[in-house]
């Protein structure tokens, strides 16, 4: 008996909206380096959290790690506005500081995502499955919608329900499987 596995309408309405959080990275540094990851995990991208993330970034000696995570929560902050470019530039520049920053890996894959990319974002969600990021749940799904878009139905499904097992509360995974009709034959 065989598995078929269909989506009843393409996936992605946006995940900015549907997300539980983009994945914000812990700085143990400074009080403006705390104060900007603060910012990026309560979704307050207004100026004063630009300024914190700022002037951590520019008037304090952060380590590599401490200064790729404040980084990724800058990022996080242009990719709520919208700003796909400054975001990817600050996870980019992450990725320069500390290439292990799971965080910076699944965000900017997030980014592609959001500008239509699909396959090419396979390898960066795999890495920041691969170093441990903190939203797992979220790059499952993101995976998902990557597969979706390079046809690859079933792995799309698979994503889906095991961003929906880490993360049961979410809605976002538990409503888009709700469009697949899974048949045995």
């Amino acid at each position: 008996m065989k598995t078929l596995i269909v989506p009843a309408a393409i996936l992605f309405a946006g995940i900015a909206a549907s997300s539980p959080a983009f994945a914000g990275s812990v700085s143990i540094g400074n009080s403006t380096a705390r104060d900007c990851y603060e910012a990026a995990i309560a979704r307050s991208a207004d100026r004063n959290s630009f300024y914190h993330c700022n002037l951590a970034l520019d008037q304090e000696g952060l380590n590599a790690q401490d200064r790729a995570a404040t980084l990724v929560n800058r990022g996080v902050l242009y990719l709520r506005g919208h700003n796909y470019r400054s975001a990817g530039r600050d996870f980019n520049a992450a990725l320069k500081a500390d290439a292990n920053n799971a965080e910076a890996w699944l965000n900017l894959a997030i980014v592609s995502l959001q500008q239509g990319g699909g396959g090419d974002t396979l390898p960066l969600i795999d890495k920041s499955l691969a170093l441990n990021t903190a939203r797992p749940a979220l790059a499952y799904y993101s995976r998902s919608i990557a597969h979706e878009r390079t046809g690859n139905v079933r792995a799309a499904y698979n994503d889906l329900r095991r961003a929906q097992e880490l993360a049961p509360d979410w809605n976002a995974p538990t409503e888009d499987l709700k469009r697949y009709q899974v048949s045995r034959r």
